[in-house]
């Protein structure tokens, strides 16, 4: 009886301490779309670890977001975020996207012929025709603040803008595929907010099915 409930309690603590780690340290995601092949696979297990930009913490309604331990994402780095046009209300609640990240705040892309440099929290953003609507689009969809465009200027909460500051950091993700344009070059730059943590390791579909 006694070595029966030491079993059963060692059981219960195990189980707890799983998903403790699952809940607070690593997350693992089941692959089911090509656009970072051959990188990944159909079916495969892609660990991520959520401390590894800082564990994100609150960003709903009634908590607000920040990050424990933070550190910058790099370029060229895999990371997971949860999907910017996703339906759900709460950003976590959203779909996981894993994408590579190309640029970091103050880096200059190049898109459709055009250049516009990644804003970020300390990194003031000059507003040109190039890049003024996407600017108006992450004050409306991530920022505090209200944006427009009128006469082919900035608006940001009724003051004309010629530097835009934002509050958050944001970065490029590429899926890697130039046939598959369900990145950055869709849905605009990840608030830092977005994202999950950091790619550790991946389970090839093979090996997960035993």
């Amino acid at each position: 009886m006694r070595n029966a409930l030491k079993f059963l309690l060692t059981l219960v603590a195990a189980t707890v301490l799983m998903l403790v780690v699952r809940a607070f340290v690593f997350a693992v995601y089941t692959v089911d779309g090509a656009s970072l092949a051959p990188l990944f696979h159909v079916g495969d297990r892609v660990v991520v670890n959520r401390w590894g930009y800082g564990l994100r913490v609150g960003g709903g309604d009634t908590v607000d977001y920040t990050r424990w331990l933070r550190r910058p994402i790099g370029r060229n780095e895999l990371v997971a975020f949860n999907y910017p046009l996703g339906k759900a209300c709460q950003v976590e609640d959203r779909e996981v996207y894993i994408c590579v990240c190309t640029a970091v705040p103050g880096d200059t892309v190049r898109q459709q012929g055009m250049y516009f440099v990644m804003p970020g929290k300390r990194v003031p953003v000059n507003v040109t025709s190039a890049n003024m609507r996407l600017l108006c689009y992450i004050y409306n969809k991530y920022e505090p603040q209200m944006a427009a465009i009128r006469q082919h200027k900035l608006y940001v909460d009724g003051q004309e803008t010629m530097r835009a500051y934002f509050t958050r950091d944001y970065y490029w993700m590429s899926s890697g595929n130039p046939k598959n344009c369900n990145d950055s070059r869709f849905f605009g730059p990840v608030p830092e907010s977005y994202v999950i943590g950091s790619v550790v390791a991946v389970l090839p579909a093979l090996f997960t099915q035993h």
